[in-house]
């Protein structure tokens, strides 16, 4: 295991990392969570909808956060479970509600749970691999320890110094140390192949969802496109909104374009079903 896994897990020990638990009334808004994420890209709001009265709760998946050492050897099955308990503490109306990765979790949870509401934002719906690639994991997991995805990252790019602060404060691409650790920094192929299933999983699931669904997709998006999510948003019989703004993969941020429009779609999503 890379020494920088476990430099990665330090500044995930403070408080806003850690699960989101705000009582309130009906509905309860689950929200989930993107890849190197935790509870705290959904901070704002969290605290807006519990102004509101709501009940939050934001789960940390396995893997993520001060657990981050971990990645590599979680499974689907292990992020399902998780979510599954965290619904399970809950006795009222529920509104699912995924970013990126948690968008294909939230969309899975949905197909099993039924729940009032689901809201997906810039949804993860498929890996950026050719099928025959996929097929191919198993044969390269004997010849390497998985790819660099830093490995030819632009670190001067202001969308990747971004990125990398929105998971990472700590990391510094300016640094030359952390560039160098990060170009070297590899993901085992294994963590591929859970993320290609929970994508493909999430398509064969959406077909099983009957609540209303609610998709918003930033229009600039470079990590998961605009033309995936509008594949994806055909698998939903019950589609109610599918909203592509300007901006990028960050709806989750206050500052995005998105975010005033995703803030009164959920409250009044939420009074809507609470009322």
């Amino acid at each position: 295991m890379s020494e920088l896994w476990h430099r990665l897990s330090e500044p995930f020990r403070s408080p806003e990392h850690q699960p989101i638990e705000l009582p309130g009334r009906s509905p309860a808004f689950i929200l989930i969570h993107g890849f190197m994420g935790t509870p705290a890209e959904w901070r704002p709001l969290a605290e807006i909808l519990h102004r509101q009265g709501f009940t939050v709760s934001a789960p940390l998946l396995p893997g993520f956060g001060a657990r981050i050492v971990e990645l590599p050897a979680v499974t689907l099955r292990d992020w399902e479970d998780t979510l599954l308990r965290a619904a399970s503490r809950i006795s009222s109306h529920v509104v699912i509600v995924g970013f990126s990765l948690g968008g294909a979790l939230a969309t899975l949870l949905a197909a099993r749970l039924q729940p009032a509401a689901l809201v997906l934002l810039a949804p993860f719906s498929r890996m950026p691999l050719p099928f025959w690639y996929r097929w191919l994991i198993p044969l390269f997991e004997r010849f390497s320890a998985g790819p660099r995805p830093f490995a030819r990252v632009d670190f001067d790019d202001p969308a990747v110094r971004q990125a990398l602060s929105g998971w990472n404060p700590l990391l510094d691409p300016s640094d030359p140390l952390v560039r160098d650790e990060l170009r070297s920094l590899r993901f085992p192929w294994r963590l591929l192949r859970e993320l290609a299933m929970t994508a493909e999983r999430a398509r064969q699931a959406a077909r099983s969802v009957e609540s209303p669904v609610s998709i918003v997709q930033g229009r600039n998006d470079t990590t998961v496109l605009a033309r995936d999510t509008r594949k994806f948003v055909r698998a939903f019989g019950n589609l109610r909104f599918f909203i592509e703004t300007p901006g990028d993969h960050q709806l989750v941020r206050p500052e995005h374009p998105a975010f005033p429009l995703m803030s009164r779609l959920l409250i009044t999503l939420g009074e809507g079903i609470g009322g």
